[in-house]
C-alpha cells in the first residue's frame, strides 16, 4: 500500500539540512569580516604609533631615536593585544627629514593562522634654528 503523505509532510526535515549547509557559510563570512576590522585596527595603531614618533623626533634638540623611542612606546600602549610585536625603524631619516616606520602582526581569529603583517611609514621635516639671510 502506497501513502501519498500530504504536502507539509513532505518537507518535514528540510528545515535543518539547509541550516547546517548555510551556517558554516554564515560563521566564515562572520569571522572575516571581523579580522578584516582587526587588521585594520591593527594598521591604524602603527600608523599612529609612528605618526607620534615623527612628532616627537622632529623637536627642536631631538632626533630619530627620540622618535623611535617614542614609536615604540606608543605602538605598545595602543596596540594592547591586536598588534604584537612592533618594530620600529628610522632607516631612510636624513639630517632634514626624520621617517619612522613601524611594523608588526595583527592578531588572527582563525587557530594555526600567524597573524597578518601591517606597517606603517610617516615622515616629516626637522625642525632647526635658522637666522633670517640679508638680501643683498
Amino acid at each position: 500500500m502506497n501513502r501519498v503523505l500530504p504536502r507539509h509532510d513532505r518537507d518535514r526535515g528540510s528545515s535543518p539540512i539547509q541550516v547546517a549547509i548555510i551556517f558554516p557559510i554564515v560563521i566564515l563570512l562572520t569571522l572575516s569580516a571581523v579580522q578584516g576590522f582587526l587588521w585594520a585596527y591593527a594598521r591604524n595603531v602603527a600608523y599612529t604609533a609612528a605618526r607620534e614618533g615623527v612628532s616627537a623626533g622632529r623637536m627642536y634638540e631631538a632626533g630619530p631615536e627620540d622618535g623611535a623611542a617614542k614609536a615604540q612606546a606608543a605602538a605598545q600602549d595602543l596596540g594592547g593585544n591586536i598588534l604584537t610585536g612592533p618594530q620600529v625603524s628610522t632607516a631612510g631619516s636624513t639630517q632634514e627629514r626624520i621617517r619612522i616606520r613601524v611594523e608588526g602582526q595583527a592578531i588572527s581569529l582563525v587557530p594555526g593562522v600567524g597573524g597578518f603583517t601591517v606597517s606603517a611609514t610617516v615622515s616629516g621635516p626637522i625642525e632647526r634654528w635658522t637666522t633670517a639671510q640679508g638680501n643683498g
